[in-house]
């Protein structure tokens, strides 16, 4: 007697449609958290529902036989994340110094959300560095 597989292959539209489907009903549920006055329970809801989103994103191209992501995906990826880091790097090189000079001349206040600003594409592109760093020691 052979066994059989009775288990539905996860396809390529499945897989999509249960990531942004999770992910689209997180979004909801924060939203309706904040009409309703639920913050708490809102957030806990967006919170569980982009983790189990992003844990279907990342993890079942990997146990799936099916594939769920090929060389478009990848390229579209890469080619985001390029056009990202040249929006913000562009935006950061030609603003910045500029805020810090005026800040020096007493011309301006770098309040703390423009210094939170400045520290996220701060962290982002160190982020970006490491990230880089690691992908190019596995290649």
């Amino acid at each position: 007697m052979t066994a059989t597989n009775t288990s539905s292959k996860l396809t390529r539209q499945r897989y999509r449609g249960l990531v942004y489907g999770i992910g689209g009903l997180a979004i909801l549920g924060l939203l309706a958290g904040f009409i309703l006055n639920q913050h708490f329970v809102g957030t806990l809801i967006y919170l569980l529902g982009v983790w189990i989103a992003g844990g279907i994103a990342v993890l079942a191209p990997m146990w799936s036989e099916a594939t769920l992501q090929d060389e478009r995906d990848w390229e579209l990826h890469n080619r985001a994340s390029g056009i990202l880091v040249g929006i913000t790097m562009v935006f950061g090189l030609s603003i910045l110094p500029a805020l810090y000079v005026l800040d020096a001349g007493n011309y301006i206040e770098i309040t703390g959300i423009a210094s939170g600003v400045i520290l996220t594409l701060s962290a982002l592109f160190l982020l970006y560095g490491v990230c880089l760093g690691i992908a190019k020691r596995r290649i």
